[in-house]
């Protein structure tokens, strides 16, 4: 997982058995407030997704500025992208077992963009396993593992539908748990990457020890939302040392690194708002349906245009170190 994005060189026995131990005690702190405190799950939800995940998203303005380095052009896509959230966040309000529905399979086709990490098959029907197993993992082992808990939350998340949206959740994780079991049978050994089920065996114990809203807060805040955000800083850095001798890829990297401060600020600016409203208004019973209805209309309303325009960028964000590797 985020091990292939920052380091370098393999790790040695010792910081393996450091990292196991602090992963560990991390795990145990988390599970201990999970149990201790019933709001832990809902807030860490609204820190991490409002901080590193709202970040990650609004990265998206330095891959909308690859794509289209046209003023007009880009004017035109960053409106696509806001109406494209606006008319998903529409439809979100107006059925809440149709948004469960998009933010899962939108989930499981983002969460397992390959990004060079496991899907080395090529063969297209297993790269397409692949993508399904390493996607699918975060959002349909709780809906396995944790089904009481999640089965409590939803009627918070989208009220009156929550019995069809555990009805279309229970059934595509049962159908997730088939697809890996034949993928199994049929592709056998094509299947067995390292990379791959390390990534859903670190899954399948976070959402084994933790609830489902603080398992998927982990993942979505801390795994996913990390990676994305390291991997645009990667490929921005390589940027500026190719634009050092190229006028076009300069002008790029600067508007690009203008990009990822405004984005900085308006993070810092969400963080000190959410620190404000923690002090100020503690939030009560009354208010748990409106807090998670809304942070998972708009989680589930970004989404879209968001996965997107990550796909389409793909082949750059994974490219290797070369000049070829940066063509607009």
């Amino acid at each position: 997982m985020l091990g292939r994005l920052f380091l370098k060189q393999p790790l040695t026995w010792a910081a393996l058995a450091a990292l196991a131990t602090l992963s560990v005690l991390a795990l145990a702190t988390l599970r201990y407030l999970d149990q201790s405190f019933a709001q832990a799950g809902l807030w860490l939800f609204a820190g991490l997704t409002l901080t590193t995940g709202f970040f990650h998203g609004a990265l998206d303005i330095v891959l909308l500025q690859r794509q289209f380095t046209d003023v007009r052009r880009l004017a035109g896509a960053v409106i696509l992208y806001v109406a494209a959230a606006i008319l998903l966040a529409m439809l979100c309000l107006y059925s809440g077992w149709l948004m469960v529905l998009i933010l899962l399979v939108m989930s499981v086709w983002h969460f397992g963009e390959p990004y060079g990490r496991w899907a080395q098959s090529t063969w297209a029907q297993g790269a397409w396993v692949h993508r399904v197993i390493a996607g699918g993992a975060p959002v349909m082992l709780p809906a396995l593992l944790s089904a009481q808990a999640l089965h409590a939350v939803l009627p918070l998340a989208v009220g009156q539908d929550a019995a069809w949206a555990w009805t279309i959740w229970q059934t595509l994780a049962w159908l997730w748990v088939g697809l890996c079991g034949l993928g199994l049978a049929v592709l056998r050994q094509r299947l067995f990457s390292k990379p791959l089920w390390a990534e859903v065996a670190v899954v399948f114990v976070i959402n084994l020890a933790l609830s489902p809203l603080m398992a998927f807060s982990i993942y979505f805040g801390v795994f996913h939302s990390a990676a994305h955000i390291f991997r645009i800083a990667t490929r921005h850095r390589h940027s500026a040392a190719i634009g050092q001798a190229n006028a076009s890829y300069r002008t790029l990297n600067q508007r690009s690194g203008v990009a990822i401060v405004v984005t900085s600020l308006a993070t810092l600016v969400l963080m000190l708002v959410l620190a404000w409203y923690l002090q100020r208004a503690p939030i009560t019973a009354s208010e748990d349906p409106r807090l998670l209805t809304w942070l998972l209309v708009a989680l589930t309303a970004v989404t879209l245009p968001h996965l997107v325009l990550v796909s389409r960028n793909a082949h750059w964000l994974t490219a290797q170190s070369s000049a070829n590797s940066l063509k607009v």
